[in-house]
């Protein structure tokens, strides 16, 4: 079973920080910015991870990935710029 230590954190941030970079890296010049999408990425497994650890969930890194995953998705899909920004 895991447990909430540093090194799952640790974990948790490393993920989230690859998950964010390949997201802007797909999106490239569209969606959100590059900080934007680290933070989205840390922000979504430390929840998603934590939550899995505390209801000692097997998988936990496996459920913040998809975590990570779905709030960087929302955030991209939904993001609007206005015109002035565009040209």
């Amino acid at each position: 079973m895991e447990e909430l230590n540093g090194a799952t954190i640790f974990w948790l941030i490393t993920l989230g920080m690859l998950i964010g970079a390949s997201a802007k890296v797909v999106m490239g010049n569209k969606g959100l910015t590059m900080i934007s999408n680290l933070a989205g990425g840390i922000a979504g497994t430390l929840i998603v991870g934590g939550i899995a650890v505390e209801l000692q969930m097997p998988g936990a890194l496996l459920f913040g990935i998809l975590g990570s995953l779905s709030i960087l998705f929302l955030g991209n899909v939904f993001f609007v710029t206005s015109e002035m920004e565009e040209h």
